[in-house]
C-alpha cells in the first residue's frame, strides 16, 4: 500500500504546467487540505471497495459539481500551491500508511467535501 499512495501522489505532479488557480483566490492551507482529501481518494478507490459506503461515495464523486471543479483546476496551481498539495497529500499518506485511518473515516471526509452538494 505504502508503494503505490507513494506512485498516485507522484503521479499527480508529473507533467503539470503551472499557473494560477482559476478566479478565486486560495489559500495554500485550503490547497494542502484538498491534497490530502485526494489523496484519500485515491486509497478508498484502491483499498475499501468492500466497504459498506463506496457504491454511495465514488458514484457521488462522478456527479459531484464540486469535484469536477476542483479536478480541472489542478493543471493550473502555481509553484507554492503545488508545494502545498504535495504536503497534504504527504500527510494524508503518512496517516494512511500508520494505519490512524479506515474505510469508513475516508468515506466520511470524502463525503463531507463532495457528496452533499
Amino acid at each position: 500500500m505504502k508503494t503505490i499512495v507513494k506512485s498516485m501522489i507522484a503521479l499527480l505532479f508529473i507533467g503539470n504546467s503551472s499557473f494560477a488557480f482559476h478566479d478565486v483566490e486560495v489559500a495554500n492551507e485550503e490547497i494542502a487540505v484538498l491534497g490530502g482529501v485526494w489523496t484519500q481518494i485515491f486509497a478508498y478507490e484502491e483499498y475499501c471497495f468492500d466497504n459498506q459506503y463506496y457504491d454511495t461515495v465514488i458514484d457521488r464523486l462522478m456527479i459531484s459539481p464540486r469535484f469536477e471543479r476542483y479536478s480541472n483546476e489542478l493543471d493550473h496551481l502555481n509553484e507554492r500551491q503545488e508545494l502545498a498539495w504535495e504536503r497534504g497529500a504527504m500527510g494524508a499518506a503518512a496517516v494512511i500508511e500508520a494505519g490512524q485511518t479506515d474505510c469508513d473515516i475516508m468515506a466520511s471526509v470524502i463525503w463531507e467535501w463532495f457528496g452533499e452538494n
